[in-house]
């Protein structure tokens, strides 16, 4: 009789094991692009399962490009343009909240690089004055976002990342004379480049 007993509970037991291994908890793949302004986006790619999601900023980048020009007699031309690049890593927590909405809190750690040209030229488009600039800004950003899935599969949301970074600034003049200058600083900002909107498209493993 103890040995029936034995052999139904260790049975049981490798059943429920065998049960548990065939129906691991679901995981989820998510790739989609948050943007905060028409120049500045990137793209993200997320895996994990319902609760619990690493995150992966695979680049993220702003364009932009000035031109002026006036008629006074100081100068004809002014022309600025910049760009930048990231990578960030880090993880998010969902907390449900009603239905298809649903709470995110994480943090993530990034590091980016911007650079800046600008050129000032005289009214003989003659060369005055020319400058550029480089920021690199290693940084940590904690994460407070909305999301809403629309039929398990389209995600749409929106996140604020109040980030702690440190900048290191090289700037170099070029014209008239030339010189190079280096500035470190600590800056807290809760707005960055990965505040914004963030659209994406779910799948599972």
């Amino acid at each position: 009789m103890k040995k029936l007993l034995i052999i139904i509970l260790f049975t049981e037991f490798l059943c429920g094991a065998t049960v548990a291994q065939d129906n691991p908890s679901p995981r989820f793949h998510e790739f989609g692009i948050f943007f905060s302004s028409f120049d500045n986006f990137g793209l993200r790619y997320k895996y994990g399962n319902e609760k619990t999601r690493l995150r992966l900023s695979l680049l993220s980048m702003n364009l932009s490009s000035m031109d002026n020009s006036s008629d006074n007699n100081y100068y004809s031309t002014n022309k600025t343009t910049g760009y930048g690049a990231g990578i960030g890593i880090g993880f998010d927590n969902r907390i449900s909240l009603y239905k298809n909405f649903s709470l995110l809190l994480g943090a993530e750690l990034g590091l980016s690089y911007n650079y800046s040209h600008q050129t000032l030229k005289g009214s003989s488009d003659t060369l005055m004055h020319e400058t550029k600039s480089k920021i690199f800004s290693p940084a940590i950003s904690f994460l407070f976002g909305i999301n809403y899935v629309v039929k398990d599969h389209l995600v749409l949301g929106a996140e604020i990342n109040p980030t702690l970074s440190y900048n290191m600034r090289i700037e170099q003049r070029l014209n008239p004379t030339e010189y190079k200058d280096k500035v470190n600083s600590i800056m807290f900002s809760l707005l960055n480049t990965g505040a914004g909107l963030y659209i994406a498209y779910r799948f599972g493993k």
